[in-house]
């Protein structure tokens, strides 16, 4: 099913950098009403004049998608202001980099807060909405590669993204006949705060991922998905590579990354300094 864009309202978590930014911008160039939400409203007002300057209409929601009344109000003030929801996109996300028998439950039950739980709010949320307009509509949830294959040191991350691709499966075959798409999109390294913002207990700095997809590039393929609803999206290059090698060999890539962890680890007690940090897991970056 092919969906008009122009004169929609697009919802878009997670706005205030990376894939949600490039996201909301690319949605108001295709002539679509934005409502972006993040919790650092200073960000969320410069995009909201950005927009408003090339002739869009956008409205910034500062939202923590943790807590559910605070979801519930971002998909309220979308509809006052704009009288529906036509799209979802379900972006905002936490990573934490440590030892699941260093970390505590509290870190892991907040990435799962904000990685899957913000996800399903707003879904929540939004479906209701969806079901009484005519039209439906689209769920997008930005899951990751790391949805499809699980690494060390990241077992909360890789477990949020694994629910929030079977809760974008289930979720899709029961609503599809209700005219509601949901798709799922499955990145890899993309040009994002998101690693660089992480909660670090490793030690070591979080290395960088090179090449980075572009977001820009991301962003174009998220609209896509919401003019032309798929129910999977695996992108970039990384992604389909760690996606077709997993598929093929997956107890390969198991004793591939187990013995990394002793390696790294080594690396980690022969640094000269240590690196730990909470990031933005409870609280926005200070990065402006």
């Amino acid at each position: 099913m092919i969906r008009k864009l122009k004169g929609t309202t697009a919802v878009i978590t997670g706005a205030t950098s990376g894939i949600g930014r490039a996201t909301a911008l690319e949605f108001a160039r295709a002539g679509v009403n934005v409502v972006v939400a993040g919790r650092r409203e200073e960000r969320l007002q410069h995009l909201v004049s950005e927009i408003g300057s090339t002739g869009g209409d956008a409205l910034g929601v500062v939202t923590d998608v943790a807590e559910q009344a605070q979801v519930d109000h971002l998909i309220e003030s979308a509809v006052k202001r704009f009288g529906r929801v036509d799209t979802l996109v379900n972006n905002a996300g936490v990573a934490f980099a440590g030892r699941f028998d260093q970390m505590t439950l509290e870190d892991f039950r907040q990435v799962m807060d904000v990685n899957f739980w913000g996800a399903v709010y707003a879904s929540k949320a939004a479906v209701a909405r969806m079901l009484e307009q005519r039209g439906g509509g689209v769920i997008i949830n930005v899951s990751s590669i790391f949805g499809k294959r699980g690494v060390p040191f990241q077992t909360a991350y890789c477990a949020s993204k694994f629910a929030l691709a079977g809760f974008s499966e289930a979720l899709r075959t029961e609503v599809m006949s209700n005219g509601i798409d949901v798709s799922a999109i499955f990145p890899g390294a993309v040009e994002t705060e998101i690693f660089e913002s992480a909660s670090n207990q490793t030690g070591m700095e979080v290395p960088g991922f090179v090449p980075k997809f572009p977001a820009k590039a991301m962003a174009k393929i998220i609209v896509q998905t919401a003019r032309f609803p798929r129910p999977e999206v695996v992108m970039a290059l990384d992604a389909q590579a760690i996606n077709f090698f997993n598929t093929l060999a997956p107890g390969l890539i198991d004793l591939a990354l187990g013995w990394s962890v002793p390696f790294i680890e080594g690396m980690r007690r022969g640094a000269a300094s240590s690196t730990t940090n909470s990031g933005n897991l409870y609280h926005p970056s200070d990065k402006k």
